[in-house]
């Protein structure tokens, strides 16, 4: 509906921009236009319509990547692609107690929690287990639940991160739902906030230079409350904002290709041109 509204306006635009110049072309050579409009009145209309339907395609037409400069420090690039071909470092949000159960209940087999297991670690569940149990030995646990009959039983504050490898790809995983009452994966938008806060840090001070990709964090099954368009604006505001996030590499942001219907990278290329100047 935005993209119609969008469309509509600079089409509107356009006319209004081609009549004035007619009109001045009108006034300095009014014998000769008045001869061409007399002729093919009807063409002349089509020319006026044709030339303004080509200015607001063109200027509405999709991007599929574009290119920021976040800060003098950190320079993004958003595009549509697959997670999980990136080299390098790629962020993975998962739930507060570090699962690897995927079965529906625990972990959605569509979610990228569920994905990233089955792709890397489908046949050697334990290498992860035992990964993930070993890095999360620097942090203490806020609380030990007994009482999950499934799953791990340490959970962590959200925005944890535990860093994982597999053969060349390095994964952090960083802790972005908790279990509500009816043990439905969820976080606040407030919560939300500060798992990138504490993500990015975490980047800040682990990453050593190396490409860091990041998926739409909130934009799956977390409950947050935002419009996915809105979700990657408080991405990239978050990144500018985090004033000693250092990446000489870079940051990818790569969207889903089923974002593509309500993600504008146009749009978001203009609200963040100059930001980081």
């Amino acid at each position: 509906m935005r993209k119609l509204v969008n469309y509509l306006n600079d089409f509107l635009k356009a006319i209004g921009a081609i009549s004035s110049f007619i009109t001045i072309i009108w006034a300095i050579f009014s014998s000769q236009s008045s001869s061409l409009v007399n002729t093919s009145p009807l063409l002349f209309l089509l020319f006026i319509f044709v030339t303004a339907i080509i200015y607001s395609l063109f200027i509405n037409r999709s991007k599929g990547k574009i290119e920021l400069s976040l800060s003098d420090k950190v320079k993004a690039k958003v595009f549509f692609g697959d997670l999980f071909e990136s080299k390098e470092i790629i962020v993975i949000p998962v739930n507060e107690y570090f699962d690897t159960i995927v079965d529906d209940k625990i972990i959605s087999s569509n979610t990228l929690h569920g994905k990233f297991i089955q792709k890397f670690f489908s046949e050697n569940k334990d290498e992860l287990t035992n990964q993930i149990k070993k890095n999360l030995e620097q942090y203490t646990p806020l609380e030990i639940n007994k009482k999950r009959k499934l799953g791990n039983t340490y959970k962590y504050d959200l925005g944890t991160v535990c860093e994982v490898k597999n053969n060349d790809k390095i994964f952090y995983l960083v802790a972005l739902t908790k279990f509500n009452n009816n043990h439905r994966a969820v976080v606040s938008n407030s919560e939300y906030q500060k798992v990138l806060c504490a993500l990015l840090s975490y980047i800040e001070q682990n990453s050593q230079g190396r490409k860091v990709n990041i998926p739409l964090i909130g934009a799956g099954q977390s409950g947050v409350s935002l419009k996915k368009q809105k979700l990657l604006e408080f991405l990239l505001f978050s990144i500018h904002l985090e004033n000693n996030l250092t990446l000489i590499n870079g940051v990818n942001i790569i969207l889903h290709e089923s974002a593509q219907e309500d993600i504008d990278l146009s749009l978001t290329e203009v609200l963040f041109k100059n930001i980081g100047t």
